[in-house]
Parts: structure tokens; C-alpha cells; sequence
């Protein structure tokens, strides 16, 4: 049952996505794209202006050399001195940490008038892509004749853990990530380059960089100047080090160029950055598991959360400065799945879904061969998440107990690690 499900719920892992947008008064193509793929898209006849190893070149360097992870969010490196332009809410973490009552940077802004005035972002590292290739027939060659899904599933991930020891153990301070571009088809190995010493450069007032606080997040078009500066460095062989003053900034493979004059009306729009995943190829039971459970569940929560910590900070600048970060997460979260709903609803997206898989069961059942190979799969999913949603009640609250409290996280964690070592050891505690 655990590795069906775990079957069930894997997502495409998309590192380094391409989401193609082109927008006509009379016509809107769009998609999520994995930068292998791009190659095979007439990316020229919908108005694309460079070749697309430009974009994404394993042999070269190209733009995908100037989009870096920071924080958790997407970057981009705007000048040879290790500049990184990144989003108001991606620094947001940062700027609390260094805040005070006395130096409150979230609500008055920062500025670093010169290179010994940026200030450390604490916790913030900066993933650089060094390079990636395609691993697909490694991955794929696990799999043996006579395999069921879940076996194959389990020879896959251990085929991919192989490459990744394999790449580490070659070089010092590299770490390698091998990304499911799409399930059982296309397997892609990235070697990263992590900076520890990031620091912060300048950051708008609050007033600014969330003008129309969580009201104007994950709308369209916004007004919000949600942008800030930060800056990697290394120690001046270029290797990753930790923060110290000896640190010379990084020097980056790729720059962007700012474009001032913005875009036009039915201009081609491309987005190049992290996280990348898509839920489009998930099935109804997903989704329904999504709209009745997981989605409202998880914005009441958060909202019942905020609450308390306002109500915590409402007279202490302090608390409130220390509590920020989190609920700004919060809030983050909770309109963006508030919004999902709406959107469930507005589009009844998940009858359409529905609709889609009554089509597919048809085409399955209709030559014996696929009806003999395929024909039990959607029942049988079906059932795993029937499964989840009957727990879902209890789950979901367990689940936010756990990940609401930093204290009983840790616990969790520990707890974890334990049992994991144990069965290493041969020895089996009994708890799952």
C-alpha cells in the first residue's frame, strides 16, 4: 500500500521549468515546459527571438547560468559582482532576522551604502546550477522484465540515489539532484554549487515591497514593488565558505541585462525559474482529495495560526517583529489555496476531470489488450485515495500539530531519524 501510494502522489520534480506564455487579443497558448524538452517546441513561430541553446545549453553556457535558487525562491544575477535580484517576500526571512526594535528593516527598508554595510542573511544559501545532463537511460535501465509498477517505482529511485553518491563522491562541496522530468520517461542530472555566505543589499520599505499587503499577493495585475537585492560570496580561491569578511563576491558565468522600457501588449513572455511542478496530469481523485480536504483544511488552519500570533505581537514590537516571517508564510499560503478553491469551484474542475477519465477508461476498455494492462489502473488509485480521504479528517490535523510547532518538529524529526537508523541496524521498534 505505501509504495502504491507513494506512486500515486509523486509529482514531476521540474528544476529549471520553462512556463511559455503567448498572449493574443484573439489567441492564448501556454504551458510548463522541462528545459530538456525545449528543443522539440516551435518556440520561433510563437514569436521566441533567440535559439533555444541560448536558453538552455548542457555544452555551454546560457541564460540558465544566471537563474539561481536563493532562499527557497528564484534569482537572477544582474551584475559580475554577485548581485542576485530576487522577490521582497523571497528576502522577507532575512530582513527579520537582522530586525530589531530599535532597526526595524522589515518596516523601514534597508540599504547597504557600500560593500561593508550588507548585512548577513542569515539561514540563506544561494544553489548555483553548475551543470546537467541527461540521465534518463541509466534511470530507466533499472527497470527488469516482469516488474510490477511499485518495484519499478523503487528500482528508479534507487538508480537515481546511485548517480547522485556517485557524482558527489567526484568533487568536494558540489551537490547532485537527479530530477524526474516526466515520470518514467525523462531523468535529468544537476550538479549545484551551494553559496552559505549570502548577504542582503537592499530591501524596499514594507509600505513598498507589500503595498496592499496579502490582498494584492496571487492576483493580477499587482501593484506591489516586490522586489530586493542580495549578494553571494566566496572565499577568494572561489570555493564556498561560510561568512567572513575575507569573502570576495561570486563571479557569475551569466548576467541578465534589465530590459527598463518593460513589455507590450501580445509580446512573447517566458518564465525561467524555481520551484517548477504542475498538477495538470494528476487524476479526479487527487483533486478531490485537494477541494474537500486538504486545501480548506490547510487555509483554516493557517488563518486560526495568524490570528493567534497577531494577537500575540499586537503590543510587543518585538514579538511581532520575531513572528513576522511566519506569518507572512502563512498568509502567503492560505490566499493561494483559498484562490485554488475558488478556481475548483468557478472552472468545476474537478467534474472535468472526471469527464476526462470516464474518456480514458472507455479507450482502455475497448481493445482487450489495454483493458488486460491498464483497464484496473484508475480503480485502483481510486481506491488508494479513498483510503487517504477517509483518514484525511485526522491526518491533516495531526500533520499541522506537528509541522505548527517548532518544538514538536524537532521532536518529529529526531523521532524519525531514530527509527531510520534502527532499521539500518536490523532493528525494528514497532512504530510507524
Amino acid at each position: 500500500m505505501k509504495n502504491l501510494l507513494k506512486s500515486c502522489l509523486t509529482t514531476m520534480a521540474l528544476l529549471l521549468p520553462l512556463l511559455l506564455l503567448l498572449t493574443s487579443l484573439a489567441f492564448t497558448d501556454e504551458g510548463m515546459y522541462p528545459l530538456s524538452e525545449i528543443h522539440k517546441l516551435n518556440l520561433k513561430a510563437k514569436g521566441f527571438k533567440i535559439a533555444p541553446k541560448d536558453l538552455y545549453n548542457p555544452q555551454g553556457v546560457s541564460l540558465v547560468d544566471a537563474i539561481v535558487q536563493v532562499g527557497g525562491c528564484t534569482g537572477s544575477f544582474v551584475s559580475s559582482e554577485g548581485l542576485i535580484l530576487t522577490n521582497h517576500h523571497c528576502a522577507f526571512g532575512a530582513v527579520q532576522a537582522a530586525s530589531t526594535a530599535e532597526k526595524d528593516y522589515l518596516t523601514n527598508g534597508f540599504l547597504a551604502r557600500n560593500r561593508s554595510e550588507e548585512i548577513p542573511a542569515k539561514g540563506y544559501t544561494c544553489r548555483i546550477t553548475e551543470s546537467y545532463r541527461e540521465v534518463s537511460a541509466e534511470v530507466l535501465g533499472a527497470a527488469k522484465e516482469g516488474m510490477s509498477f511499485a518495484e519499478r517505482a523503487k528500482a528508479f529511485e534507487q538508480k537515481m540515489k546511485e548517480i547522485v553518491a556517485a557524482e558527489e563522491a567526484k568533487t568536494q562541496g558540489i551537490r547532485a539532484e537527479v530530477a524526474e522530468m516526466f515520470a518514467g520517461k525523462s531523468y535529468v542530472l544537476f550538479i549545484y554549487r551551494n553559496i552559505k555566505d549570502v548577504r542582503l543589499v537592499y530591501v524596499p520599505p514594507r509600505s513598498i515591497g507589500e503595498f496592499g499587503g496579502e490582498t494584492d499577493n496571487w492576483v493580477w495585475p499587482r501593484h506591489t514593488g516586490d522586489f530586493s537585492f542580495m549578494r553571494a560570496y566566496v572565499a577568494k580561491d572561489g570555493s564556498t565558505a561560510e561568512y567572513s569578511p575575507d569573502n570576495v563576491p561570486y563571479k557569475p558565468r551569466r548576467v541578465l541585462k534589465v530590459a527598463p522600457q518593460g513589455v507590450d501588449e501580445n509580446d512573447f513572455v517566458f518564465i525561467l525559474g524555481y520551484p517548477g511542478r504542475t498538477y495538470r496530469h494528476q487524476t479526479s481523485f487527487f483533486y478531490e482529495y485537494h477541494q474537500k480536504y486538504f486545501l480548506p483544511t490547510t487555509a483554516d488552519w493557517n488563518a486560526w495560526q495568524i490570528d493567534m500570533m497577531e494577537a500575540a505581537g499586537k503590543n510587543d514590537p518585538e514579538v511581532a517583529i520575531r513572528l513576522s516571517s511566519r506569518i507572512k508564510g502563512l498568509a502567503n499560503v492560505k490566499k493561494n489555496y483559498r484562490g485554488k478553491l475558488q478556481g475548483f469551484h468557478r472552472l468545476n474542475l474537478l467534474e472535468k476531470k472526471r469527464q476526462e477519465e470516464r474518456e480514458l477508461q472507455t479507450f482502455i476498455t475497448a481493445e482487450p489488450n489495454r483493458k488486460a494492462q491498464y483497464g484496473a489502473v484508475l480503480p485502483e488509485i481510486g481506491k488508494v485515495y479513498s483510503e487517504i480521504m477517509a483518514e484525511a479528517p485526522r491526518a491533516l490535523v495531526l500533520n499541522r500539530i506537528i509541522s505548527s510547532s517548532t518544538l514538536l518538529g524537532a521532536d518529529y524529526t529526531a523521532f524519525k531519524l531514530s527509527t531510520q537508523l534502527q532499521a539500518a541496524n536490523g532493528f525494528h521498534s514497532g512504530c510507524e
